[in-house]
């Protein structure tokens, strides 16, 4: 369908050169054609098949280029491509109303060649300043007095975040608003480690892509953007791509963590965010907890919270592989961590 559409628009503008460039040449030569051929429309006729049989070769090459083309708007959503639409028709009327201005002046080859480089130049930066800066015009008018909400901020997904796959259950509860990007290298990367011949990172990467499926099915805001590269270094590319998108990264990778933390880049640890939600317990407290080994004193039992804090129960050697619930009576803290100290609570 675009190799037909380009041939068309290839004949007609053939059709236009001939039928402003034939009438001249005749002239020129000073030649009498009979009026059936002599007409604009044989004119244009024979101006669409020459120019199109001269530059036919050049067809598939600019099929490609607008392919391409259409791959990058897609790959943008529709707010980013009106707001860089309005910033082009902008930059385009500034073009306009210098050219107007320089042309009171009378200068000869200026007049002609100024306004085509103004358009060119006005016209791609205002696309430019529209596609990156959109956000900040968004929150230019949405900021008022009464209004203290803030726009959900994109986030892109790094490798480890998904192979990690808790980023599933985080996003399943509803904690993960907004738009969330997987960006091509990432997938690229993990397609890498899945056909890895190592064994472990091969099933790493295939648990990975597993995940990053699960993700897309359970959020139609989650996606896959299409990002040219040059070579697949993922913490340089999303701390880039970060940048000029106003996005955070969510990770467990604790370098980029730190890196993307340097160049003032929102960064979501799922190591983190875990922290954060350890259980609580003090004194007191009553909790379920299932008793897996004996411990060092004599009638102890041993079990672990899903954090991995060990917890000591007293009397409770008899009930290995079982689960009690447990009475907090004392909470131990060592440079290892947390030790709880229980006692059976029935």
């Amino acid at each position: 369908m675009l190799r037909a559409l380009l041939t068309v628009v290839y004949f007609l503008l053939g059709m236009s050169i001939g039928i402003w460039l034939f009438p001249e040449v005749v002239i020129m030569a000073d030649i009498e054609l009979p009026k059936v051929i002599g007409n604009l429309f044989v004119y244009g006729a024979v101006g669409g098949l020459l120019f199109l049989a001269a530059t036919a070769w050049s067809i598939p090459w600019l099929k490609t280029q607008v392919e391409k083309l259409e791959k990058i708007v897609l790959g943008r959503n529709i707010t980013e491509i009106f707001f860089a639409s309005i910033g082009m028709l902008f930059g385009l009327l500034v073009a306009v109303l210098l050219t107007l201005l320089i042309n009171t002046f009378n200068i000869p080859v200026v007049n002609e060649i100024f306004p085509i480089i103004s358009a060119v130049i006005l016209g791609y930066l205002g696309f430019q300043v529209g596609l990156k800066k959109f956000g900040e015009v968004i929150e230019l008018f949405q900021k008022s007095p009464k209004s203290t909400e803030s726009i959900s901020v994109k986030k892109l997904v790094d490798t480890s975040a998904i192979i990690d796959g808790r980023i599933l259950d985080v996003l399943s509860t509803g904690f993960l608003e907004g738009e969330i990007i997987i960006p091509q290298f990432v997938l690229d990367e993990l397609q890498l480690i899945a056909d890895s011949t190592d064994h472990v990172k091969r099933e790493k990467g295939q648990r990975g892509l597993d995940v990053l499926n699960q993700l897309r099915t359970e959020s139609e805001f989650v996606s896959v953007r299409p990002v040219k590269y040059d070579k697949l270094d993922v913490d340089h590319q999303l701390i880039e791509l970060a940048n000029e998108i106003n996005a955070a990264i969510i990770t467990t990778d604790y370098n980029l963590n730190r890196v993307a933390q340097v160049h003032n880049i929102k960064v979501l640890n799922v190591n983190e965010l875990q922290d954060s939600l350890k259980l609580m317990l003090t004194q007191g407290d009553i909790f379920k907890i299932l008793i897996t080994k004996t411990g060092k004193e004599k009638g102890q039992g041993v079990g672990y919270l899903e954090d991995g804090t060990m917890v000591v129960v007293d009397d409770a050697d008899m009930y290995i592989n079982e689960l009690q619930k447990v009475q907090v009576t004392s909470i131990l803290q060592t440079n290892s961590g947390r030790i709880i100290f229980t006692k059976l609570a029935n």
